[in-house]
């Protein structure tokens, strides 16, 4: 396991009293701190209307990686500049300008980045979401030129071509082929799983393609284990959705199971199971966070200062 001096509670604690998410909480620290104490002309332009936060972001993320003096001239340029221009413009303005002042600079920032290379998923309103990647440069044009080719032969619209297009090539499947997913069935209706709430039509339409289908107004048998029984895990994971620490929406499939009260003291249960992200699991193992489930899905969490925080199974 990993040692508790790995674990930084601040941040854990910063998150719950702002109801911020963990990575809010800790980029939104480090920004204030570096913006007062290596670049004050930047936080003052800011704090006289001059720029935006965005655009004050470009310059400090954008400077980064150059010496201090340097830095502080550069984003004193940088400032004149985004008074007039748009954050893109910003942010090119600032490569074009490192890569000649330190090509090295420019180097270390291209490394540190394609370390940051990501896929992620959001849920969006009326049965729908958006998935980002962000990728090298030379990635995302050699993943843009296939899903083009991919899209010419297909009659609809740019957009909606390139929609089937990624549909296709991501799941193997034809153009329009309904792909098999997991309908939950809940005491107030159906829900997709892993994103929330679908009207009747979709439900009905989704469960024609042989959709795997969880009853989560029927509660599983307990483990007799340790280890929770593929059912009773399903089920878990189905019914919280998501990282149950206040704020966290991590989605329950890459989340730990935890128990609430430490096996063998509390059983194997669904009332004694939740899922916690790998973060908030280390968290509450080795920085003092406590947890108590209080029925219904219903948990209290206290933090090692003693402040309180609830969080429910109907949180979003």
């Amino acid at each position: 396991m990993t040692p508790a001096g790995m674990i930084d509670p601040a941040t854990g604690e910063a998150a719950a009293a702002l109801r911020w998410s963990t990575g809010a909480a800790g980029s939104g620290s480090i920004r204030r701190a570096s913006w007062w104490e290596d670049l004050p002309g930047v936080f003052e332009a800011l704090e006289r209307g001059l720029i935006d936060a965005g655009r004050a972001r470009e310059i400090m993320v954008g400077t980064c990686e150059l010496a201090a003096d340097v830095r502080v001239w550069l984003a004193g340029q940088a400032v004149e500049y985004a008074m007039t221009h748009t954050r893109g413009q910003v942010r090119a303005w600032l490569a074009r300008r490192i890569a000649r002042i330190d090509p090295a600079a420019a180097d270390r920032k291209h490394r540190a980045r394609v370390k940051k290379r990501c896929v992620r998923l959001w849920a969006d309103p009326d049965g729908m979401a958006t998935i980002s990647a962000y990728l090298s440069a030379e990635e995302a044009q050699a993943v843009w030129a296939s899903l083009r080719a991919a899209a010419a032969g297909i009659d609809a619209p740019w957009d909606v071509a390139n929609a089937d297009a990624f549909v296709g090539l991501m799941t193997g499947t034809a153009v329009g082929t309904l792909i098999p997913v997991t309908v939950l069935q809940t005491s107030s209706g159906e829900e997709l799983a892993g994103y929330g709430p679908i009207s009747p039509g979709h439900a009905a339409k989704l469960r024609c393609v042989d959709a795997t289908l969880i009853d989560l107004t029927v509660v599983p048998e307990p483990s007799g284990g340790y280890r929770p029984a593929p059912g009773l895990a399903r089920w878990v994971r189905a019914t919280h959705r998501h990282c149950r620490f206040p704020g966290c929406r991590r989605p329950a499939s890459q989340c730990d199971l935890d128990h609430v009260v430490a096996y063998p003291a509390g059983g194997t249960c669904a009332d004694n199971l939740a899922p916690l992200c790998r973060y908030h699991h280390r968290l509450k193992t080795h920085a003092n966070w406590r947890v108590q489930a209080l029925g219904g899905g219903h948990l209290r969490w206290t933090s090692p200062r003693g402040r309180t925080y609830d969080t429910f199974l109907h949180d979003p």
